[in-house]
């Protein structure tokens, strides 16, 4: 007898957020946590690190941009590999990736080993955040999309702080290399796991034209909350036609919207990469206590892990687009009030917080966007290629902060320069036609 397919689709749609699903979440989170761990452990060990190994603070500064070019590849290249090979398997080859290099740069003795450690950590951390974040919200109905991708990236402030006090109570017990020690056997220890729990994207599957419905079958079991999914299931496959994926971000009238997001992510990840690295030295300069400048950098990353959940919220109500360009034209005035009330610690701290809600939360709901925006075939790579041309803005915002410096401009010109990249993200945004709508609340 011909049994009608089941459509994976609807069966996502049309069932609550269940455990199954949560656990899912829960694996990207940890993800995304040690991706943030090990994206500033470098930056915290830099210190006692350049002390041991004789590096200048000048060369220092290539170990930075190694692991930030690194991210940039792993973004460009990994993105599309999970496309093309499954969420699954991208995800857990870069948390591989990243966790072995970290644990091994603990080991390290030379200034180019520390490079290269840090270039191939950097492509590993590329490459877990688009598949991690396409994983997710491929088991998600659009309705969970933007909670469950803020709740996912909640975990970057809570890698960067967690490393930050861990660093903290560790280098000066056991030394630099005990931080990399945490940050590589942490994610490595997850591995396992993810190969005996991960499963694969059930949109990724019914677009791949293999023999997947007992697979298939298994997932709806665990979704499906309203009837029963009998064990010999079949489902509707649409493969999809095979185009290039990067090619394919351009077709379909993609072309304009494509571009925009890319500057979109350049100049906020730009930005936002000035505020992680310059903060503590332009508070510093200024003549404020160390301190004091870590409070601040503290009370940035608390802005931005409560800002996902707000503006998720907003955009259920009004849309992405109205919700965003407000907000990033909101960071552009927060960022250029700190440089004109920089004499009160306590109003730059506010500001911080204002700047890390609007700057660092508003790059989440960006993430969700970037996803939203492109069909589930060339979603990693759509996803990947945004964050990756983010990157060269992460690797220009800290260089070109380090040249307002050294010519001799201080905290104010830095923050009205950096705020002014925040209109242009606004602008971008306003252009792009493929934005999240109001969902229906009937």
């Amino acid at each position: 007898m011909n049994q009608k397919p089941l459509d994976m689709s609807a069966i996502i749609e049309e069932n609550p957020l269940g455990k199954f699903q949560q656990l899912v979440m829960l694996f990207c989170a940890l993800i995304i946590i040690f991706d943030g761990f090990d994206v500033l452990a470098i930056a915290f060990a830099a210190p006692d690190l350049s002390k041991a190994l004789e590096i200048a603070n000048s060369d220092l500064g290539y170990v930075f941009a190694a692991g930030l070019f690194g991210m940039m590849l792993g973004a460009l290249i990994l993105g599309p590999v999970g496309d093309k090979f499954g969420r699954r398997n991208a995800v857990i080859s870069s948390v591989c990736m990243f966790g072995l290099c970290t644990l091994l740069t603990g080991f390290i003795e030379t200034y180019n080993e520390l490079v290269l450690l840090r270039f191939l950590t950097g492509l590993g951390l590329g490459g877990a955040l688009p598949n991690a974040m396409a994983l997710m919200t491929e088991y998600v109905s659009t309705r969970y999309r933007n909670i469950a991708i803020a709740v996912i990236f909640l975990g970057m402030p809570i890698g960067g702080i967690s490393g930050g006090i861990i660093a903290s109570e560790i280098i000066p017990a056991y030394g630099w290399a005990s931080l990399f020690y945490v940050g590589g056997v942490l994610p490595l220890l997850l591995v396992p796991v993810l190969i005996l729990y991960l499963p694969e994207s059930p949109r990724f599957l019914v677009e791949h034209d293999n023999d997947n419905d007992k697979l298939l079958c298994k997932i709806a079991q665990k979704i499906e909350s309203r009837r029963e999914v009998p064990s010999n299931s079949v489902f509707y496959h649409h493969p999809v036609e095979k185009h290039f994926p990067v090619k394919a971000l351009f077709m379909e009238r993609r072309q304009a919207d494509t571009l925009l997001i890319w500057v979109v992510f350049f100049f906020n990840l730009l930005v936002a990469y000035f505020l992680y690295s310059w903060i503590p030295t332009l508070l510093v300069e200024a003549g404020y206590q160390l301190s004091e400048a870590t409070k601040t950098v503290i009370v940035l990353n608390i802005g931005g892990a409560i800002s996902p959940f707000i503006l998720a919220k907003f955009i259920s109500y009004w849309g992405s687009k109205r919700v965003l360009v407000v907000c990033f034209v909101l960071a552009g005035f927060s960022m250029m009030a700190v440089g004109q009330f920089g004499s009160s610690i306590n109003m730059v701290m506010i500001l911080s917080f204002f700047a890390g809600f609007f700057v660092v939360g508003g790059q989440v709901s960006l993430n969700a966007l970037s996803s939203y925006m492109y069909p589930t075939h060339i979603r990693s790579t759509g996803v990947g290629w945004a964050l990756g041309i983010g990157r060269i803005g992460s690797i220009v915002g800290p260089l070109l902060a380090g040249a307002l410096v050294a010519a001799s401009f201080g905290l104010d010109v830095n923050f009205i320069v950096f705020g002014s990249f925040c209109f242009v993200t606004a602008t971008a945004l306003f252009f792009i036609k493929n934005h999240e709508k109001v969902q229906d609340k009937s």
